[in-house]
């Protein structure tokens, strides 16, 4: 019943592993991933931060139009869509600011032809109303267009002009006023107020196309309705020049009021226009519908679709006749076919016979005689007589005519039946589409009609109201002025920044989660006591000193370190597990190198001689002994390995410490066979002369995960003692811890966390201080106490 017990606590500790939040773990995680998220934070809050502040803002005005619609489409008697009509004009005026047209008399209206710019350390920026030079031009070749020309003032009245002309860099130096001619452009470059001596800086300016200046209104031009009830529309613009947005919305809005004086001039022939439109459009409708209607009997040839239903029905009907008899006759000729392959006499019905071709029909005639002749002969004469033979040759003979025929005929009765198959899809289709066909050929017809009352109504009105005025008037008012910005409307800074610092966030939890996820190692006293199914003796704290062996001896005698205090409770701990008057063997393993077996062996050894035990620390591990690195002695030839060997005895192996009563034996040299070693008897006496010499014998193994040696081991001690070291050893680990277990073979087994983090409120946190002997023992004994209760 236990052995069946333990594997399923075994198993519901790897659920809970995964299915839970361990806080624990999760601290643990946090506090090695701070840096990491804070590095995070910081580099997207200075992304965020460098982002704004090289990125050129863009300023936006604004002003609100409204507009205004006198409407007298009334007067006719048309009220078809008075509110939309609103709507739509409000959408026409919109597209009208918009339009090229339009813009290209902004752009020439703004004088925005030759742009002028400064270069900076990083950006570039445009020097609107206040360039220090001015440009007249003719462009000769269009290719110079939306180029770029450096300019850098010289001495006194020079400056050096530069462009590019085939790939290759051309340089010039001119003066102030000078005409410059080539074959590509014409340039005359003034002074302007806004010039000053010693200027340094390195200005281009740029001469834009039409098709450029009108695009780049466009892109920054936006037109919106702002109250569809009240009329009224908003016109932004955006530019890197706040005077520059506010001028030219400025300018939009007073062109736009004057392109609308020059409509309303011709707005005495808009009654009649609107007439003529509204007449145009009509007689379009009728076009299309009286087109639909030709289309339909051309491609339909009636115009009557309930009698051409039921002609299809009847051609339906009839082809499914045509069809069935083809098969019939199909199914006789195979018959036939049989019949003539078999050697058989034919029996076909006389009338399939007329119903025949011709040649096909006599064939049969004739070959069923033949063959009733044959029998008539066989009376008389031999199945190999000369006769005989004859006509089975001439039967054979009209067989293959026969059969050439039968196929020649059915593959054209095939034919036939493809062909009225390809018809009956044809007039089935036409029948699923013929209702549909009539429901929209009706609705179209009374459409039409409505059309042409609506058609004689408008061409009656215009007659009667040829000369009334009519259409729309606009009085349309700038409500609100545009407006000088005052901050940019990108990049909005806060937000950015406050972005780019929760972005930090989202990746520093991000970070954080994934460390906490793909953390699979064990890392604290808890999480291990979790996870195992045996007690949990205590934990050694991490111990990192530079120039120190991994496994070198580190505890002195009266320390009152945390690793010597974490040692001792261990010590205690196992009196309160195992205590005897007889010599005690233990062994100490781990599932892999380096969780520190041998260095929880050396150190523990230490603590238990320095209680005036005589302890011995055997290494068992013979592939990869450290024993003897720890006491900080060399490799010797007398060892474990020569003992069980028969080459040496134990008295010969045992080496000194620095601490009384602690010795040690090394692993010898290494053997090609330590396993089969263990299994020899000398073993068994090693063990026993080990036990009669000192009161405690440690063995340290190989690690079980790797090979079997250590459980060979196992098996002659009073203790098993498995190393799992913090932050280094994987929870998939334990399941080798939880199999010896649950072998039932190890009564005694128990486990110590090794190089645990010593820092305060995680992992090892005993609370122990220097000479608090008495709470020391007191928190001993409640671990001993617990560890009892276990057993």
């Amino acid at each position: 019943m236990e052995s069946n017990h333990l594997p399923q606590n075994s198993i519901e500790n790897e659920q809970d592993l995964f299915e839970s939040f361990d806080l624990e773990r999760f601290w643990y995680v946090l506090k090695r991933s701070k840096f990491w998220m804070l590095g995070f934070v910081m580099l997207t809050s200075a992304l965020a931060y460098v982002y704004v502040r090289y990125t050129k803002p863009v300023f936006s005005s604004e002003s609100i139009v409204k507009l205004e619609f006198e409407s007298e489409a009334n007067v006719l008697g048309l009220v078809e869509g008075v509110n939309s009509q609103e709507r739509n004009e409000i959408s026409g005026e919109i597209e009208l600011i918009k339009s090229p047209l339009f813009l290209s008399r902004v752009a020439d209206a703004a004088k925005m032809d030759v742009s002028y710019h400064v270069q900076g350390r990083y950006l570039t920026d445009e020097r609107y109303r206040n360039s220090p030079f001015r440009v007249s031009y003719k462009i000769i070749n269009s290719n110079f267009y939306d180029i770029p020309f450096n300019l850098s003032f010289g001495a006194e009245d020079s400056f050096e002009l530069s462009y590019f002309l085939n790939g290759q860099e051309v340089k010039e130096t001119y003066n102030f006023g000078d005409d410059i001619k080539t074959t590509n452009f014409n340039f005359l470059i003034e002074r302007t107020e806004h010039a000053r001596s010693g200027d340094d800086n390195i200005y281009f300016f740029i001469v834009s196309s039409k098709e450029n200046q009108v695009k780049t209104l466009q892109n920054n031009l936006q037109v919106l309705p702002e109250n569809f009830n009240a009329q009224t529309i908003k016109i932004t613009y955006s530019d890197h020049n706040r005077y520059k947005a506010r001028n030219l919305v400025d300018l939009i809005d007073s062109l736009y009021l004057e392109y609308t004086k020059e409509v309303k001039n011709a707005a005495i022939e808009q009654k009649i226009n609107f007439l003529d439109r509204q007449i145009e459009s009509t007689e379009t409708k009728l076009s299309e519908y009286e087109d639909y209607f030709e289309q339909f009997t051309i491609e339909n040839r009636t115009t009557n679709l309930g009698k051409d239903l039921n002609r299809t029905i009847e051609q339906l009907s009839i082809l499914d006749s045509q069809r069935y008899n083809l098969r019939r006759n199909l199914n006789d000729l195979n018959l036939i076919q049989r019949q003539v392959s078999e050697k058989g006499a034919i029996s076909v019905n006389p009338l399939l016979i007329d119903g025949l071709p011709n040649s096909l029909g006599s064939s049969i005639i004739e070959y069923s005689d033949l063959q009733q002749q044959r029998e008539l002969k066989l009376g008389s004469y031999n199945e190999t007589s000369y006769v005989i033979e004859q006509i089975d040759l001439q039967l054979e003979k009209l067989k293959e005519e026969l059969t050439d025929l039968v196929i020649s005929y059915d593959e054209a009765l095939e034919d036939q039946l493809i062909q009225i198959d390809r018809r009956r899809n044809i007039l089935e289709s036409n029948l699923s589409q013929m209702p549909s066909m009539g429901t929209e050929y009706g609705k179209n017809r009374r459409v039409y009609d409505l059309q042409e009352n609506f058609m004689l109504q408008l061409q009656t009105s215009k007659m009667e109201l040829e000369i009334t005025r009519a259409g729309t008037v606009t009085k349309n008012v700038v409500l609100s002025p545009a407006s000088l910005p005052r901050t940019p409307v990108e990049p909005q800074k806060a937000l950015i920044i406050g972005a780019g610092f929760m972005i930090g966030i989202v990746l520093s939890i991000v970070y954080l989660l994934i460390r906490y996820l793909a953390h699979n190692k064990v890392a604290g006293v808890r999480e291990l006591e979790r996870l195992v199914n045996v007690p949990v003796l205590g934990a050694i704290p991490h111990f990192k000193k530079e120039n120190l062996n991994q496994t070198s001896l580190v505890v002195k005698k009266d320390s009152k370190s945390s690793l010597s205090e974490a040692l001792r409770t261990i010590r205690t701990n196992m009196d309160f597990i195992h205590k005897s008057e007889e010599s005690t063997t233990i062994s100490i393993t781990s599932t892999i190198s380096g969780e520190g077996k041998t260095f929880v062996a050396s150190n523990l050894g230490a603590i238990m001689a320095m209680t005036g035990q005589k302890v011995c620390v055997v290494d068992i591990d013979m592939r990869k002994p450290k024993v003897h690195l720890a006491f900080g002695s060399k490799a010797t030839n007398n060892g474990v390995s020569t003992i069980l060997s028969g080459k040496s005895l134990v008295k010969d192996a045992v080496q000194k410490t620095p601490i009384d009563g602690l010795f040690f034996i090394s692993a010898g040299p290494t053997p090609p066979n330590p396993s089969e070693l263990l299994l020899q008897k000398e073993f068994d006496k090693m063990i026993s002369d080990l036990r009669k010499k000192f009161d405690i014998v440690l063995l340290d193994t190989p690690p079980v995960g790797l090979v079997t040696d250590g459980r060979l081991v196992m098996k002659y001690c009073d203790l098993q003692l498995y190393i799992v070291r913090a932050d280094y050893s994987k929870r998939s680990f334990i399941k080798v811890l939880n199999d010896l277990k649950a072998t039932g073979q190890f009564s005694k087994m128990n486990t110590i966390l090794n190089s645990i983090d010593s820092t305060p409120g995680y992992g090892y946190g005993y609370g122990y201080g220097y000479g608090y002997y008495t709470e020391e023992i007191s928190n001993r004994k409640k671990v001993a106490s617990s560890i009892k209760n276990f057993f």
